[in-house]
């Protein structure tokens, strides 16, 4: 029992000495712009460090520790000098909270002084690294910032102030055709990454998605969001999209309201089966030596023969069949509607939106292009 009282003692008198220590070297502050807040409403936490002892240079160290009840990004940090070994110190961090519960956050908190001597041999070493600088650091124990999280009365989808739109570039296409759909969420307030506009499935209709940050920068009021959600459908029958709703939470407003997307009517026009049939008349009874097939078999056999002797006499010779194969599927896309499918399903995030549009274009007989020409295009970007 005496040892405990021993160390919470001792645990006393340090946090005490850490304060005092602090409080001669430098004056701190944190603030919050709210007492409580709902789920992944934004929290503006400010935390300003002032230099109080002017015999040294003076930088400050400000860190909000990680926890799964929330996330926190470092909005700005701003330094002021005012003056020689005179330096003030802005730490502004978001904090969008997971969780409704009473949180706990704590920080990281260092003061850190060099000397004269010690900076002007830290640019002497090197110009370009001031971590060189040999530093004394003092660790201030912060109180953690209590703060009450609220839950929703009801079911959102999204928090924020928002709006949506949408376009579509067709209503009418060929059986097994191309229909593109754009959605554009704008607005500011958390960012839903894993959100899915068009979130049902629909019946016989095969869907390709992709999504499109246009902007996603952090403020005080949460993230400025314009994002692009893109939807490839193709079917073999009229099909409709319907519309429907997202459930939006506004902390500004203190209120929910709902988002309505437009509902669209595709028709899908039936393509002649007399078209797809093979006019050419079923094969004749093949001879019994079938020289075609042994003029095949050597040919075959001369093409492994010479591969195997070039790749034994290059290795450079396999890294580019290699990268051809990578690829061979857009090399053998038969027009522009496939490529288009294929760079939407295997090729997302390749910063290939130039080469869709333009396919997209010439689909609809917008702009015509040269198939192979493109290939080129897409192949160059992707090596």
């Amino acid at each position: 029992m005496k040892n405990t009282l021993g160390k919470i003692f001792l645990l006393f008198i340090l946090f005490t000495v850490s304060l005092f220590g602090a409080g001669q070297l430098a004056t701190y502050k944190l603030t919050t712009n709210k007492k409580s807040v709902h789920i992944k409403e934004p929290l503006l936490i400010t935390f300003q460090a002032e230099q109080k002892n002017h015999s040294d240079h003076m930088f400050f160290s400000f860190n909000v520790q990680k926890s799964p009840d929330y996330e926190v990004k470092l909005l700005q940090k701003s330094i002021q000098d005012k003056g020689y070994h005179n330096t003030k110190t802005t730490f502004k961090f978001i904090l969008f909270a997971l969780k409704a519960k009473t949180l706990h956050v704590n920080f990281d908190f260092i003061i850190r002084t060099a000397s004269d001597k010690a900076v002007k041999q830290s640019y002497v070493d090197d110009h370009d690294d001031s971590i060189a600088i040999s530093t004394y650091d003092t660790k201030i124990a912060l109180k953690p910032l209590t703060l009450k999280v609220e839950k929703f009365k009801k079911h959102v989808d999204l928090v924020g102030d928002f709006k949506i739109s949408s376009t579509i570039d067709t209503d009418e296409i060929d059986q097994y055709g191309i229909v593109n759909l754009h959605y554009i969420l704008s607005g500011t307030g958390y960012k839903e990454t894993a959100l899915n506009i068009l979130n049902t499935q629909i019946e016989n209709v095969s869907i390709f998605s992709k999504r499109k940050d246009k902007l996603s920068r952090l403020t005080e009021n949460g993230y400025i969001i314009n994002t692009e959600y893109i939807y490839a459908l193709s079917a073999a029958d009229n099909f409709t999209i319907t519309s429907f709703a997202l459930e939006v939470y506004s902390p500004r407003k203190n209120s929910y309201y709902t988002l309505h997307t437009k509902a669209y009517k595709v028709k899908v026009k039936k393509t002649n089966p007399a078209l797809l049939l093979d006019k050419t008349n079923a094969p004749q009874n093949e001879a019994w030596i079938n020289f075609a097939q042994i003029k095949t078999f050597f040919i075959y056999t001369l093409i492994f023969l010479a591969g195997f002797f070039t790749a034994k006499i290059s290795q450079k010779s396999f890294f580019t069949k290699k990268q051809e194969e990578e690829f061979a599927d857009i090399k053998r896309a038969k027009d522009a509607k496939e490529l288009l499918l294929l760079l939407i399903m295997n090729y997302q995030n390749r910063d290939l939106d130039e080469e869709i549009a333009k396919l997209e274009a010439d689909i609809h007989k917008k702009h015509p292009l040269n198939l192979g020409k493109i290939k080129k295009e897409i192949l160059k970007k992707l090596k």
